[in-house]
């Protein structure tokens, strides 16, 4: 049986929470969701701060169906979190917000592994 990678992430003072708290990142999840297409688009656009889909898609120019499958699987995996907001025009949109700032590998060993993965948590 393959053993799947847990990366503990840390996360400090969120918007709606004052405590820290820790979450797991699947590394095999989060490597396999990154190598499909789009998703360094929608990340560049969630890098911009929380941003609804509709957006999401403008910006990176995948369509909305597109977009909500990455942005699901990057939820599923810690990447990324949904809060709701409430625009001047008085109506609850979902957004979305990255919760990885950073995302460090290191060299490959000679057996042919990451050695080291680090994330660093967005506030």
């Amino acid at each position: 049986m393959p053993t799947t990678n847990c990366i503990p992430q840390s996360v400090t003072g969120s918007e709606n929470s004052a405590t820290s708290e820790e979450r797991m990142i699947e590394l095999d999840e989060l490597l396999t969701v990154l190598a499909k297409a789009y998703t360094n688009d929608i990340l560049a656009a969630l890098d911009k701060g929380p941003i609804p889909a509709r957006e999401i898609a403008e910006i990176s120019g995948a369509s909305r169906p597109t977009v909500y499958r990455r942005l699901n699987q990057l939820e599923a995996v810690g990447a990324v979190e949904t809060t709701m907001s409430m625009p001047s025009n008085g109506q609850q949109r979902k957004e979305f917000r990255l919760v990885i700032e950073e995302l460090e590998f290191s060299p490959v060993s000679d057996r042919g592994v990451v050695e080291d993965v680090d994330f660093v948590a967005s506030n």
